[in-house]
């Protein structure tokens, strides 16, 4: 039995004709790839992306502007990718539906939709595939988040009557009709869904740039290409701010058990990495996955003799920083400390607020404030079970003479996290990459 690919092509694919070509080559190289998703051309060296103008015109339209300029370039640049395809396309027809809805005073997300729906069409024609709207497929709650029931069973069924499909990006739509984008960036989501609700066998991606390495490349010349992750290690890597896809992407694939595959329209064959569930019987991967990290992180250490015994102590902290605006990177409690990690420039901007009303709820001790941490993550999946990992991550700190300032492990086995100072930080990632990546 064949199997049944989604996959989705990103603005560098849509850019010209010749990268809508080599997309085309892709595409048709195996017949398993059914349903298509493709963004609006991207920007080029000498031009802004496509959904940038078109929020431009947008803005323009608003404010009671002159946008033709803005629309002129637009149509340059489907007009580049009609002519350089050879196809039969009206492309003057859409960009003159396009300023008639402009006129009428059509809202952003429509507006900026239009891009998607336009490269979904002009892919189609070159394709020789069926068009279908993502509006019909694709479907948002009134409080913007996505209807997950209604889209599976309306997008699953309507699929089954199309060999093949060409669907935009970036879009869905409202109970009332009405176009719903989602956020910028976030185009995975799209084809996620979809490949959800065909219970496709792979979801590919489709970009200009998929390397990610084991390590800091600034830190560690050459170090290792990952080539297979599973989609626990991928939301711990975007933690660590190493961004492969997104966390909700990622819960929702692991749920449906569909692997995902992150390849380069530039070289298809070699490089590319496969995000699954669980690693293939047949990969053989060290342990360690990726050592990463991030600098110039604020520690604050309260200290209060019994802390533990004081009723609701962690509801009052995370209430006020929620009350602030800032995220708790990492929460360490003691019997009579606890310590709070967050990011440098939130925390710095409202200081003494913040420590005022830790005062104020928790009545401490003593508080203070050091600056200058760097947290260095060491992951893999099932690294936690493993005797002598431990023992390799801090023989190897100790060695070149680096005090740990902090230890985490995951209640899960997929990661340890350590906190150096940021004085530290290279030669932490020297060292543990010697230890735990190329010694395992």
């Amino acid at each position: 039995m064949n199997s049944l690919i989604v996959s989705r092509f990103g603005g560098d694919a849509a850019s010209s004709s010749a990268e809508v070509k080599r997309a085309a080559e892709i595409i048709k190289a195996n017949p398993d790839r059914r349903y298509i998703f493709v963004s609006a051309p991207g920007s080029t060296h000498t031009s802004s992306g496509i959904t940038d103008m078109l929020y431009m015109c947008h803005a323009s339209a608003k404010n009671h502007e002159n946008y033709d300029g803005t629309l002129t370039k637009i149509l340059e640049r489907y007009e580049e990718i009609v002519k350089g395809l050879g196809i039969d396309f009206d492309i003057y027809a859409e960009i003159g539906s396009l300023r008639e809805s402009l006129e009428a005073g059509r809202d952003l997300d429509f507006i900026g939709s239009r891009g998607e729906f336009i490269m979904g069409k002009i892919f189609a024609k070159f394709l020789g595939w069926d068009f279908v709207d993502a509006s019909e497929l694709i479907f948002f709650n009134k409080d913007g988040t996505v209807d997950k029931d209604k889209t599976f069973t309306i997008a699953g069924d309507k699929l089954k009557n199309y060999e093949h499909a060409v669907i935009p990006s970036f879009y869905g739509s409202l109970a009332d009709g009405r176009i719903k984008t989602f956020v910028r960036g976030d185009c995975d989501t799209a084809g996620a869904l979809i490949a959800c609700a065909v219970k496709a066998d792979l979801f590919e991606k489709w970009s200009e740039r998929t390397k990610i390495y084991s390590a800091d490349p600034s830190v560690i010349p050459n170090p290792e290409i990952i080539k297979n992750v599973t989609y626990n290690e991928a939301v711990e890597l975007n933690y660590i701010g190493i961004n492969i896809v997104r966390d909700s992407v990622s819960i929702m694939l692991n749920e449906a058990g569909i692997p995902m595959k992150i390849a380069s329209i530039h070289d298809p064959e070699d490089d590319e990495m496969l995000i699954s569930p669980k690693l293939p019987e047949n990969i053989s991967r060290r342990l360690v996955l990726c050592i990463a990290g991030q600098k110039n992180f604020n520690v604050i250490r309260i200290q209060k003799y019994g802390i533990n015994r004081v009723y609701g102590v962690e509801e009052k902290m995370f209430g006020l920083l929620s009350k602030h605006n800032i995220a708790c990177q990492h929460y360490i409690a003691g019997i009579h400390r606890m310590a709070l990690i967050l990011k440098n420039l939130r925390f710095d901007l409202r200081r003494n607020e913040i420590l005022a009303d830790i005062k104020t709820l928790i009545q401490p001790d003593s508080i203070t404030v050091e600056r200058g941490l760097s947290l260095i993550a060491i992951i893999g999946e099932g690294m936690g079970t493993v005797k002598g990992v431990f023992g390799k991550i801090f023989t190897a700190l100790a060695l070149v003479g680096i005090k740990v300032q902090m230890i985490e492990e995951g209640s899960d086995d997929l990661n340890i996290i350590l906190g150096v100072h940021d004085n530290d930080y290279e030669n932490a990632i020297k060292a543990l990459y010697q230890a735990v990546i190329l010694g395992q």
